[in-house]
């Protein structure tokens, strides 16, 4: 797989520049709050860089990157009431690429979370799907989780529409907005939504209060010890305020799933992006591995890149990671 598989360059491209102009046009007044770290609540921290009028910080504790000083709450849902990037992303960006994304990343994404539960003999009879979209990840695991039937959580009126159509029970709403979903679910999922959250332990500790006891959460995000993120920094695509907010890093992601009362911890990167985006990203912007010619010599050899990247995911590496927690029973 190819980052232009799912995220085709000239559609890539428009969001990001309408990212920025939501960055610039709704999020010119009101205050801003200095914030611990959102994985391990430390503020032993240090700023990282800034991009596009926000700051990064890096805790030094737990690795975590983080967004601060932060916009509050309610200037955050503004912008998702009216944000141009969000419409285009809801309207035009997904739909060109939703049936890619179903085989090259929902479908085997459903498949190796079914086989990761029958592992631990486990049976999910209900599952919830928090910022579940149109549903095209809800619909491709409940086909492999037998007897099992899905409920999609999603504010998106648009996206949740399709949910309707394909017959899922539906929460048109925030997760934080939910109050009628503790522990329906045996398994808990939420896929690429914890990166855009203003406060991780308060969404991860939602996302155990929908689930049953002795259930499962299951989410998937950006992580900081990711290699592209780590290399390119500010320079990277997957840093883009005002959307993405949180990079936890491994540690980071163990100690917020215990700050929410979870166990078993399991954090998994099987990315398979990481080399090719830094490689997109060094043709992009000639010069900026000018002072890393290892990196440099290792993007132009595709066989050394090829099994580099399997290296990053097998080592909790990349930067796509995937968690895994129980809930006690």
């Amino acid at each position: 797989m190819r980052e232009n598989d799912i995220r085709p360059r000239e559609l890539l491209n428009e969001y990001l520049r309408l990212s920025e102009q939501d960055a610039t046009t709704l999020f010119t007044d009101g205050a801003r709050d200095d914030v611990p770290c959102v994985a391990c609540a430390s503020t032993h921290t240090e700023h990282a860089f800034t991009k596009k009028g926000f700051g990064y910080s890096r805790c030094l504790e737990c690795g975590t990157l983080y967004q601060t000083p932060r916009p509050r709450l309610e200037v955050f849902e503004r912008f998702y009431v009216n944000s141009v990037s969000s419409d285009f992303w809801a309207k035009v960006f997904f739909p060109q690429v939703a049936e890619s994304r179903r085989a090259a990343v929902f479908a085997p994404r459903a498949a190796e979370l079914a086989r990761m539960l029958k592992e631990r003999g486990f049976l999910a009879r209900t599952v919830v799907d928090v910022g579940a979209g149109h549903g095209v990840f809800l619909s491709e695991l409940v086909a492999r989780l037998a007897g099992a039937t899905g409920i999609a959580v999603e504010p998106s009126s648009e996206m949740i529409e399709s949910c309707r159509k394909l017959g899922f029970e539906v929460r048109e709403a925030l997760a934080e907005d939910v109050t009628d979903l503790d522990g329906r679910g045996d398994l808990v999922c939420s896929l690429e939504v914890m990166e855009h959250v203003h406060d991780p332990l308060r969404f991860i500790s939602n996302l155990a209060t929908f689930t049953a006891p002795g259930g499962w959460v299951f989410f998937t995000t950006l992580g900081a010890d990711g290699f592209d993120i780590t290399v390119l920094g500010e320079h990277a695509n997957a840093v883009f305020p005002p959307h993405h907010l949180n990079f936890m890093s491994v540690k980071g992601f163990e100690i917020l799933c215990g700050r929410a009362g979870l166990t078993d911890v399991e954090v998994l990167t099987p990315g398979q992006l990481d080399v090719d985006i830094v490689r997109n990203k060094t043709n992009e912007i000639p010069g900026l591995l000018d002072d890393q010619p290892f990196i440099r010599a290792l993007l132009g050899n595709e066989q050394a890149a090829t099994a580099f990247q399997q290296f990053l995911a097998n080592n909790r590496m990349s930067s796509h990671s995937w968690v895994l927690a129980r809930k006690p029973a």
